[in-house]
């Protein structure tokens, strides 16, 4: 790991399953290569597969986190000025629970984009390994 680069390069068809096993979940995003070196699938294919593979290797769930941190946010204050009224706006009673939403959201979101893309990458393995089984 250099320059804060991690390169992973899948040789065989145990290294998908090695990938798995390697895999944490990120608190900071990560960049990276994931290069396959298989013979037995053509070039595109290979592209396709080590960009599937990078996506959902190397997410961070950030996207995930801010959407949700922004509906959290918005749905608050929607419930506050449906049922409080506009008038509440100037009070700073209401304005503390609302940065709480935020980073709630933000959080929760995060939790749920790392998940979704750990739970993507392992199908992308298993598609991976099958379409390399089906070639040999």
């Amino acid at each position: 790991m250099r320059n804060g680069l991690v390169n992973i390069i899948l040789n065989d068809l145990n290294d998908p399953n090695n990938l798995l096993s390697g895999y944490r979940f990120p608190i900071f995003p990560r960049e990276g290569n994931i290069k396959l070196e298989f013979g037995e699938i053509e070039e595109s294919e290979k592209h396709k597969w080590q960009n599937k593979l990078q996506q959902h290797y190397f997410a961070c769930g950030c996207k995930e986190g801010s959407m949700s941190s922004i509906i959290f946010f918005v749905m608050y204050w929607l419930y506050i000025i449906v049922f409080e009224g506009l008038q509440c706006i100037m009070n700073w009673e209401v304005w503390a629970p609302s940065i709480v939403f935020l980073f709630a959201g933000a959080v929760i979101g995060k939790a749920i984009g790392l998940i979704y893309s750990r739970y993507a990458l392992i199908i992308a393995v298993r598609k991976l390994i099958l379409a390399v089984s089906r070639n040999s």
